[in-house]
């Protein structure tokens, strides 16, 4: 594995030290591709959480943590960490438990020995394996601090990760420093549980007290990114969480200026007694309170709102600001139960939420029997979206009376929540006349739900339907065939249709087909992933070319020839409104990839074609060539916005074909803007992962 020596510079905060530069050799290129889940080889370069972990240690708190202190870095990588801490400490162990990092490792501590704190048999480089029972006795409750930062990428590592930990420290006192990023929900939640299961108490370190919350590089560190001192309970006197940060305030201010919008967003640390006056010191209330809160509880990381802190913000929402919320979203807050604790403050707002979002909130039966008592007091609902929550058909269930009484609801989303046939029943039969979007998609629906749902359709309780999605729904053909009969005569403003990965087969897809000139507002159509082949265009694309507002049609993921893409192009030219036509993923070959090009002129309106991932060489390269190469003579010129052509992981486009390609883009017309994406393969400039 080729690499490149770094220099990574960082400032402290430490009086008269400026910049602190650490030298280090890294891979040349990000390994991810060849890494697997036995040969772990994304140690070979730094990641997004190390500069956090870098940036506590070098603050006035985090050196005052390393002096005289021994310390292990897990999962060290490069060892960046590691190796400023060993500036500071007096003995030294940096570890990994891939072989060839770890000899890496031993190179990046020679490049750095001359600022070292500790030296000789202070400071070690070693191979270690993760787990209570594989660590080795003579480093057992040996060190004062273990360090860690993007070390926890899955469930099973959360426990792995602090049972070593837990091993390494000393007996009482002993400090676990971990830079977490958030990547994955169910990885936030095992962290979570395993913090509470190994009875570690967790100590956010504010973000703000030692750095700013943007990267090297200037990007926005995501949402949830945390830095932790876990100590056990017991050597704990106050086991308190402390805040994140403030809370985010911004005012929006409408045109005619009889209202104005708070928009307010919080985390679990920020939910204390106080709240209420932080809030009103940030928001300059009128004597009328016409102004309207939306808050966003966002608890993205190995945070949760506990029940405690349900209880607290009950009494909140029952005075002013947040008695006049409009607007309340949970994110990733796990309340589940919990909610029986929150809905009773919410009850004293509820006729003025016009907007109620809890996504990943863990909400079950006993949690929508909650939220059912709720949305029979929310007069002014106008968006209700349950996303990620394991309510299955009992908790879709429980939702109905409320969902019912809903009379203003325009926009209903019940996304990945285990909902099947008979749940999807009980909602049909609830669907208010007033809803626009229906969102099903991700569930565990069969042509068995789509039929209560086509029923509603048919007794015209969905006539203002403009956005339909059950993708994710393994519908099948029947499935296609019960949207088909009702889509065109029942829904006239469909706008957009999603139906990827729905199994619907060519057979499906066919049925369907025969309902799509009738949506004459049609603008977004989604059949990805649906195991579509050849035969499947006879009926689409006339279909399609009927549509005079479609902009965006999607195929990927299916099983089209060139073949089928002749057919299709052959009506496609008559679509005087489309955009973005996406087909990647499918078997289009040289063929297909003609096909495209021999209509790329004719189809003005065109902006994005993606053709990745098809099978295309170096004949189907020379084809899209040969179409750029044409002289322009006439206006009005095709793709006045520009043209993309996606062309990435077709790799048999090589060699003059390839060349040729780019040249013809070079050289096309100045005043038309085509841009080529190919394959390629670069280091990122930072040396940061993702």
């Amino acid at each position: 594995m080729s690499a490149v020596a770094v220099e990574y510079v960082f400032k402290s905060s430490a009086a008269g030290e400026g910049e602190v530069v650490v030298r280090a050799e890294r891979a040349a290129l990000f390994p991810e591709t060849s890494s697997t889940a036995h040969h772990d080889e994304t140690g070979h370069v730094a990641w997004q959480a190390m500069p956090v972990l870098c940036e506590f240690l070098l603050s006035s708190r985090g050196r005052q943590l390393l002096t005289s202190a021994r310390v292990l870095e897990l999962g060290a990588g490069i060892g960046i960490p590691g190796l400023l801490a060993g500036r500071v400490c007096t003995e030294l162990i940096i570890t990994d438990s891939n072989d060839a990092v770890v000899e890496r490792l031993k190179r990046n501590v020679e490049l750095n020995m001359g600022e070292m704190n500790c030296s000789g048999d202070a400071i070690r480089v070693e191979n270690l394996v993760w787990g209570a029972g594989l660590f080795p006795s003579n480093l057992a409750h040996s060190v004062d601090i273990v360090l860690g930062s993007d070390v926890i990428y899955s469930a099973s590592s959360a426990k792995s990760f602090l049972e070593t930990a837990e091993a390494a420290m000393v007996q009482p006192g002993g400090i676990i420093v971990l830079a977490y990023i958030p990547r994955w929900p169910n990885v936030d939640r095992a962290l979570y549980d395993s913090i509470a299961v190994m009875k570690l108490s967790a100590e956010v370190v504010p973000l703000c007290s030692f750095m700013s919350k943007k990267t090297s590089n200037g990007h926005a560190l995501p949402k949830g990114t945390c830095l932790l001192l876990l100590r056990r309970m017991q050597d704990v006197d106050d086991p308190t969480e402390v805040c994140i940060d403030p809370p985010e305030i911004t005012r929006r201010q409408y045109n005619d200026d009889v209202r104005e919008v708070f928009d307010v967003c919080i985390e679990p640390g920020n939910i204390t007694g106080d709240l209420c006056d932080r809030l009103l010191s940030g928001i300059d209330l009128d004597c009328e309170g016409k102004q309207q809160i939306c808050l966003v509880i966002d608890a993205t990381g190995p945070f949760s709102l506990t029940t405690g802190k349900a209880r607290l913000l009950s009494e909140v929402f029952r005075v002013p600001p947040l008695i006049n919320c409009t607007e309340l979203k949970l994110k990733d807050c796990w309340l589940s139960d919990g909610w029986a604790i929150l809905t009773p403050g919410l009850l004293d707002c509820a006729n003025k939420l016009s907007r109620l979002i809890a996504d990943g909130d863990e909400i079950g039966v006993t949690a929508a029997k909650e939220i059912n008592k709720l949305l029979l007091h929310c007069s002014d609902l106008k968006f209700l979206g349950l996303l990620r929550n394991p309510l299955g058909n009992d908790g879709a269930i429980a939702i109905t009376r409320g969902l019912s009484s809903c009379s203003m609801l325009n926009s209903l989303v019940l996304s990945h929540c285990r909902i099947g046939d008979a749940g999807t029943a009980a909602i049909a039969r609830a669907f208010p006349p007033t809803l626009q979007e229906l969102d099903l998609s991700n569930n565990e629906i069969s042509a068995i739900g789509v039929a209560d749902i086509a029923n509603a359709i048919r007794d015209s309780v969905l006539s203002k339907l403009t956005i339909l999605n059950l993708s994710g729904n393994d519908i099948g053909a029947s499935g296609g065939a019960e949207l088909g009969e009702v889509l065109g005569v029942c829904v006239p403003k469909l706008q957009q249709l999603d139906l990827r990965g729905c199994g619907m087969t060519s057979s499906g897809i066919t049925w369907l087909s025969r309902a799509i000139p009738a949506c004459e507002e049609l603008r977004v159509l989604h059949l990805g992933s649906n195991g579509a082949g050849d035969e499947a265009m006879n009926e689409l694309a006339p279909a399609i070319s009927r549509c005079k507002n479609l902009k965006y049609l999607s195929l990927a993921m299916n099983s089209i020839t060139g073949e089928g893409t002749w057919v299709l192009v052959e009506d496609l030219v008559n679509c005087l409104s489309i955009t973005h036509i996406d087909m990647k993923g499918n078997s289009l070959g040289d063929d297909g990839a003609a096909a495209i090009a021999d209509i790329l002129a004719e189809v003005k309106t065109l902006e994005v074609v993606d053709l990745s991932n098809n099978e295309i060489g170096e004949e189907g390269a020379i084809a899209f060539a040969e179409e750029f190469e044409k002289p322009i003579m006439e206006e009005p010129f095709s793709w006045p916005r520009g043209l993309a052509l996606l062309l990435e992981n077709n790799p048999e486009i090589v060699g003059a074909a390839r060349s040729r390609l780019e040249k013809a883009v070079e050289d096309k017309n100045p005043q038309i803007v085509i841009k080529v994406k190919l394959s390629s393969v670069t280091a990122m400039e930072t040396g940061f992962g993702r």
